[in-house]
């Protein structure tokens, strides 16, 4: 569920990493030309091809004086009121958490920062949901959530300063989960954001 990634080192099992690993985190960022408050809202949105219950997830704001978690838990709950998901949402939904996140980061500069912050150290995400593959294997958010933030914190690195082994493992886990295609082309497109959104995070 929600709640930031826990850093992954010897002897330090609940570190907790910084707030921008947390999809719950309120933080405004424009994906698919609309505003959201948070990857997760956009996340359950995109669930839905029904553009009207996308609206309605939309919709929700985070009320003065809530938790960024009171208005995660909000989306996720309306996110489940419905049952016309995508039929192609299990093969897709890694893809979308880490285009989602990219479009976040991509927007705040000083959440860049932030997550370049940590390092090298493995992260893995707070105890979360899960779903089964085709194959019977059950995959979990805990997993996932962390090695998305671990791919988008190398990847924000310039190429000199990149693990080279630690991105060719992830990319070939993301390969192996049918979802390697979503980072092609990663600098194209952090350069065409920075066109459309300007180079000035907010």
């Amino acid at each position: 569920m929600g709640g930031p990634c826990r850093i992954a080192e010897p002897g330090k099992p609940h570190t907790r990493a910084p707030p921008c690993t947390d999809n719950f985190q309120v933080r405004k960022f424009m994906f698919d030309g609309r505003e959201w408050e948070s990857v997760e809202q956009c996340y359950q949105a995109m669930k839905f091809n029904d553009r009207s219950i996308q609206e309605k997830l939309r919709s929700i704001k985070k009320k003065e004086g809530d938790k960024d978690s009171k208005h995660g838990m909000d989306v996720w709950n309306e996110g489940q009121r419905y049952k016309s998901v995508r039929k192609d949402w299990d093969a897709v939904k890694v893809e979308m958490m880490y285009r989602a996140n990219l479009a976040k980061y991509m927007q705040h500069r000083d959440l860049q920062e932030e997550l370049l912050s940590t390092g090298h150290v493995e992260m893995v995400g707070a105890p979360s949901t899960g779903w089964k593959l085709k194959s019977g294997a059950t995959v979990n958010w805990s997993f996932w959530n962390g090695r998305i933030q671990m791919r988008i914190r190398e990847e924000l690195r310039p190429e000199g300063e990149q693990k080279q082994d630690l991105v060719d493992s992830l990319v070939k886990e993301f390969e192996a989960a049918g979802v390697g295609s979503c980072c092609a082309g990663f600098v194209w497109v952090c350069c065409s954001m920075l066109q459309q959104f300007g180079a000035a995070a907010r």
